[in-house]
């Protein structure tokens, strides 16, 4: 008897120990990891002449995630979208930078120091468990970056409904050098447009000819009554080393400074166009080539 009472009880310790496995909690999916992350705009000399901006990013949070979508939202400038990108963001806040397009700053009037509305950075952003995640991150208020290209953008505007600077005809020279002129015609400004200097790009020198360098300054003055002012000038090679050839980002980038009627200088820059491009080359050749001397 005492047998058959033991075995029973063994089977009911069994079965209630199984009862028991059936009721425990079912192991719970780890928890999800944060996403934190860090963006400021950012800009180098490339980016200038391309008019884009680097979306430079930090990952501080525990795990690696991928951003595959950013978006500028910038409400003081047009034609900006989101971008399609494949951009690791490892642990450890290194900055990955993506290079977008900042679009084309929006004007109100004739503001030469406008303020940019606030602005956002969105992101689409894979996690390491395949899932994508939508993050929506403030610029600081005011940026000074968009305030900078906002500036920029404005400024132009406003001279380009005052006066147009461009380039003349071009006259090859014996050296390799090319000689021009600056033109300055007026558009809408009717008072005095003063044109007070302008440069050369990193490889090319721009200089009112004849006094070259001791050329007074302002180079020019577009009074009351005229429509078009010239004022010779002469290209030639500055600084055409294999290194600065390869390595330059800006060659057909020429500042000029005017004043309207005396105010302050305002920056803008000679246009130019294939037919300027063409006329350079040769004298970026003879310079590359040594051969700039009269």
């Amino acid at each position: 008897m005492k047998r058959v009472l033991l075995l029973a009880l063994v089977v009911l310790v069994a079965l209630g120990g199984a009862a028991l496995a059936g009721n425990a909690p079912r192991p719970q999916a780890p928890p999800e990891q944060p996403v934190v992350m860090r963006v400021e705009l950012t800009q180098g000399r490339v980016d200038e002449v391309r008019h884009t901006v680097q979306i430079s990013m930090n990952n501080d949070g525990p795990a690696k995630i991928t951003v595959v979508q950013v978006e500028l939202q910038a409400p003081s400038f047009k034609g900006v979208g989101p971008v399609q990108v494949d951009a690791p963001l490892p642990v450890g806040g290194l900055r990955v930078d993506v290079p977008v397009s900042y679009g084309t700053g929006i004007c109100s009037g004739d503001e030469l120091k406008p303020r940019s509305a606030a602005s956002h950075v969105a992101f689409k952003v894979r996690t390491e468990d395949g899932a994508v995640h939508d993050i929506r991150l403030p610029l600081p208020d005011p940026d000074p970056m968009l305030d900078k290209l906002l500036t920029i953008d404005c400024r132009q505007a406003f001279l380009d409904r005052q006066a147009t600077f461009t380039f003349g005809p071009w006259t090859p020279l014996p050296s390799g050098w090319v000689n021009g002129t600056v033109v300055v015609r007026r558009v809408g400004f009717p008072g005095t447009i003063t044109l007070q200097e302008f440069t050369g790009s990193i490889l090319l020198e721009v200089l009112p000819i004849p006094l070259r360098e001791k050329t007074p300054k302002p180079y020019g003055v577009l009074r009351p009554g005229e429509d078009e002012l010239r004022i010779p000038i002469v290209v030639d090679g500055e600084r055409c080393t294999p290194h600065a050839l390869a390595e330059i980002k800006k060659p057909y980038v020429f500042p000029a400074f005017v004043s309207l009627d005396g105010g302050e200088p305002l920056y803008t820059e000679l246009k130019i166009t294939d037919t300027e491009v063409a006329a350079f080359k040769p004298v970026i050749d003879a310079c590359a080539a040594g051969h700039t001397q009269m």
